[in-house]
């Protein structure tokens, strides 16, 4: 029996959802046993998704990232980023350690991680999961992307392969220059294309707004929530809201049509993804790979002040791949609206999906994840 260490950032649940695809493909192989390393609520959501697996171990990180770029205003926002900028490489040594003690406990053979940068060990093969290899800060604020940069490179060093979650053919690339053209021909850096927990299905498209209420910067969190209920209350149709908790537990219908979940826990999240005619979100990574596995309209926000999904905003509104307001203090009746021929390009283009890219990360951790 092979034992695999997947541990996921629980920063957002976009990390476990976008890595969903990979874990069943192993929980599928009753010859592995799972070991799953992650936060309260990335473990609640895998719970709902393996109800009965026997072979996953889940393990609670106590050992938590900050909320990175959190704060309400400029000051704020730049007083944390000095404060985590020093903590961080001190998070991620006793992270390590974490992760030693937990290969020699449970006979570790190979690590996956998504996003949790302590995950690596000379003793076996390990590899990472990340589109984000270097930081796109704007601003007077761009000295920590600089800064930054090079401690991340000195990490990506003591992993096996890093797996790059965006298209090697940078005419298609959806994470622009969070992964620049330097990092394609460097053979330590495979591109893999995306990933996404949705397949396509054949259903009724009978829901007009499906809202993802998604992020870890809380602190922003209810404002998007009140100005897109406000916006979508008036316009007709299905609306559904999904709230992205898997700690508590509710639903609750509101006037306009409108149904509010607390997560899609008990629910087919991949029938009501594909029911959608509309998805309303952040411009999270993950979400950007789950229109582009689908093929589907999106109006996307970017989070204020998170520096990744405001690049990403500007990035990919000069594409024309989808619909972007970048500043959710302008969403209104005027401002939300839905241009299908912005998303000509992604729903027109014959792209690899999941599924090849699923192929091409599994043959990579088995050709590079045997010791050498």
């Amino acid at each position: 029996m092979t034992n695999i260490l997947f541990c996921i950032c629980g920063l957002g649940l976009g990390h476990v959802t976008r890595s969903l695809s990979i874990i069943k493909y192993y929980v599928n192989n009753k010859n592995n046993r799972i070991f799953i390393y992650s936060e309260k609520n990335v473990l609640e959501f895998l719970k709902n998704e393996f109800p009965n697996s026997k072979n996953i171990i889940l393990i609670e990180n106590k050992n938590p990232y900050p909320d990175l770029e959190r704060g309400k205003n400029n000051l704020e926002q730049t007083y944390y980023m000095i404060i985590d900028g020093l903590n961080m490489p001190k998070i991620i040594k006793k992270e390590n350690k974490i992760i030693q003690k937990i290969i020699q406990q449970n006979k570790i053979d190979t690590i996956i991680s998504d996003g949790i940068y302590g995950a690596y060990s000379e003793q076996i093969p390990c590899f990472l999961i990340t589109h984000q290899l270097e930081f796109q800060i704007s601003g007077f604020r761009k000295i920590f992307g600089k800064i930054s940069d090079p401690y991340n490179l000195s990490i990506f060093k003591k992993y096996t392969k890093i797996l790059v979650l965006d298209y090697k053919d940078e005419k298609i690339s959806i994470a622009g220059k969070l992964a620049p053209s330097k990092y394609r021909k460097n053979k330590k850096f495979v591109y893999v294309g995306i990933l996404s927990q949705y397949h396509k299905i054949k259903t009724k498209k009978d829901i007009d707004y499906l809202v993802i209420i998604s992020g870890y910067l809380k602190e922003h969190k209810q404002e998007f929530y009140n100005k897109l209920l406000n916006v979508l209350k008036k316009k007709p149709g299905k609306k559904v809201f999904i709230m992205g908790d898997y700690i508590n537990d509710y639903h609750k219908q509101l006037p306009g049509n409108i149904e509010i979940y607390s997560s899609f826990k008990n629910l087919d999240k991949n029938k009501i993804y594909n029911r959608a005619k509309i998805i309303v979100s952040r411009t999270g990574y993950s979400t950007l790979m789950d229109l582009v596995e689908l093929n589907k309209d999106g109006i996307l926000i970017p989070t204020p002040n998170c520096s990744e999904q405001v690049y990403l905003g500007k990035y990919h509104l000069n594409k024309g791949y989808f619909n972007i307001i970048l500043n959710q203090k302008n969403i209104n009746e005027t401002t939300f609206k839905h241009n299908f021929h912005n998303t000509y390009l992604i729903k027109n283009t014959n792209l690899p999906k999941t599924k090849d890219s699923i192929k091409l990360i599994t043959q990579t951790i088995e050709k590079y994840g045997k010791k050498q």
